[in-house]
């Protein structure tokens, strides 16, 4: 006998298995590889599921102790989150089960309207009960577009006697409205027949009824001019608030870098701050040389922009100057990833000649003659050029990307 229950922290990784297979197996049809695979990572972060299932109303499907599926609510409680039924037990009615224990949960809070974001593949389901299909939606998932809907249901919010007599009053009335309007039609026949048949009226009547087509086609015209507007807007929208938060990142990373970079440089810069007959201290230039390897490189954030080109999505971005600026931005990876290349390069030399001198574990100098030759000068002249071309470069990225950001979020505040 099957029965829901709530769910538990236990029941965490059965809940995520059954979640990738069903998903792996059921969506097959209807997306790609690509998008499964996004979809169902092979390694998801456990702990962020659980807190997730915890947090919010999720109710579990069990026979003999065994999980059939599950479902819960969205953290606003007012939106159907996740309803999945094991892929060996489809069609036996536990997605009902689920659903309408989630609904009734929603009733009880007083929801007059519940929402569902469901695949193509769930979307007959929803259908089915009641659900209607308000918009198409498109959504970025581990830098995978998806193509799904949104659905809404109104609710009952009233006592099961009080539906049922107001369904009986709504049947008898409808019966009546049927009556009279039959009984309409055929008197309506007889004083037609009485009538004379009069050419002139009979035009008058076709040409008004041409007027209202050409003013319904246009007005439909118009109306579907306006959702696919509203539609690019709200694509326009979704793209650039992902890219706001991408250049978050990438302007954390990046001034993170820059600090290394700038005191990697100071400690360098150090080493020939002393003159003769003073020298640098071992300790000095083993601190300089430990903090090189230190180096950490760049890697960035560009899930929102790889899915803009790869769906061609550059055009749903109306403004020519925002889309120039996002375009010209990701181009400094190029420059960075070969600075990158060529500073890695530098260092390499830097390890071949200190190595038989430092040892890196402990930062110590093992044998000071290295100090006064003169390859190590020329070493750290080579690395101090190096820096400074790090330096600006990263600074021109962080310069651009703020600047970016701000014209994405003057264009999110003002839309046009």
């Amino acid at each position: 006998m099957i029965e829901l229950r709530s769910f538990q922290p236990s029941d965490t990784n059965s809940l995520l298995a059954l979640f990738r297979e069903t998903v792996q197996e059921i969506n097959k049809n209807d997306y790609s590889s690509e998008q499964l695979n996004a979809w169902t990572p092979a390694h998801p972060d456990v702990v962020k599921w659980q807190e997730r299932l915890t947090a919010t109303k999720t109710v579990v499907a069990v026979e003999d102790e065994r999980i059939l599926g599950f479902g819960n609510l969205e953290s606003d409680r007012k939106s159907i989150g996740m309803l999945y039924v094991h892929k060996d037990f489809q069609g036996k009615g536990i997605g009902s089960m689920l659903l309408n224990k989630l609904e009734h949960s929603l009733e009880k809070r007083l929801v007059s309207n519940v929402r569902v974001e469901a695949s193509t593949t769930a979307r007959s389901f929803f259908e089915q009960k009641g659900y209607q299909l308000m918009r198409e939606n498109r959504k970025s998932l581990n830098g995978v577009e998806f193509k799904n809907f949104i659905l809404e249901k109104r609710l009952s919010l009233e006592e099961p006697e009080v539906v049922k007599n107001k369904e009986e009053k709504v049947e008898k009335k409808a019966k009546k409205d049927k009556k009279e309007k039959v009984e309409k039609k055929e008197m309506k026949e007889k004083t037609k027949k009485k009538k004379s048949l009069h050419w002139g009226d009979l035009l008058i009547q076709k040409a008004f009824d041409l007027i209202i087509v050409i003013v319904g086609v246009s007005i439909a015209f118009q109306l579907n001019n306006l959702k696919l507007q509203t539609d690019q807007k709200a694509q326009q929208r979704f793209y650039l608030e992902g890219m706001v938060s991408d250049l978050d990142k990438d302007m954390a990373k990046v001034d993170e870098i820059v600090v290394g970079l700038k005191s990697d440089r100071a400690w360098v810069q150090s080493y020939f701050a002393y003159t003769e007959p003073r020298k640098p201290s071992a300790d000095s230039l083993a601190q300089t040389i430990a903090n090189l390897f230190e180096f950490e490189t760049f890697r960035g954030h560009q899930d929102t922009y790889t899915t803009l080109l790869s769906g061609n999505g550059l055009s749903t971005i109306t403004d020519p100057a925002i889309r120039n600026q996002i375009t010209e931005y990701y181009k400094l990876y190029i420059s960075i990833e070969r600075f990158e290349k060529v500073y890695t390069e530098v260092l390499y030399l830097v390890n071949q000649h200190f190595s038989p001198y430092c040892d890196y574990a402990h930062k110590k100098i093992v044998d000071e003659t290295v100090i006064g030759k003169v390859q190590t000068s020329n070493i750290l002249l080579m690395t101090m050029g190096q820096l400074n071309n790090g330096v600006e470069d990263y600074t021109e990225m962080l310069s651009k990307a703020k600047s970016l950001k701000s014209n994405i979020e003057a264009a999110l505040e003002n839309p046009k």
